[in-house]
């Protein structure tokens, strides 16, 4: 049985804690206040992160993930969308293109290991636009993987 990759299990025990974090900030609050929609609504981000835990349980079974290892060779920010572009270099010498969110840096000269969720039913076709908007949709985390350094994902 292969192990989980850290990036993902980093996202799935984040979004279990924001869920129970914000439940147990809407309880002290009922107590406190006596304030039954703030209740109401941390109950639902509850289990809001809870349905999301366990589609990224699923994808951790079934393995429904794919890899891309490469080095980044250039990033360039893009002013108008909500993302950075991103070149990547494998070892094979093939190139790929990523929008990634503004949130997530990765540094020209490093190499990565990026985690995506598999798109299922959809096809980009020849379309490269739709392939890198499947790949963004579906981030799941990143790893760097230079010597023994791990870097964090948001």
């Amino acid at each position: 049985m292969q192990t989980t990759p850290l990036p993902i299990m980093r996202r799935l025990i984040q979004t279990l804690l924001v869920g129970i974090c914000c439940f147990l900030i809407g309880i002290i609050y009922y107590i406190l206040k006596h304030d039954i929609p703030f209740l109401t609504l941390s109950l639902c981000i509850l289990l809001c992160s809870i349905v999301k835990a366990y589609t990224l349980l699923i994808t951790i079974k079934y393995q429904a993930y794919t890899v891309i290892e490469g080095t980044c060779k250039s990033m360039t920010r893009l002013l108008v969308q909500n993302c950075n572009k991103y070149l990547l270099e494998d070892a094979d010498g093939n190139s790929l293109e990523l929008l990634l969110g503004k949130n997530i840096i990765l540094k020209p000269g490093v190499s990565y290991r990026i985690y995506f969720k598999y798109a299922a039913g959809i096809s980009p076709g020849n379309n490269p636009l739709m392939e890198k908007a499947l790949l963004t949709n579906n981030f799941l985390g990143f790893e760097q993987i230079n010597g023994n350094d791990i870097s964090k994902q948001p």
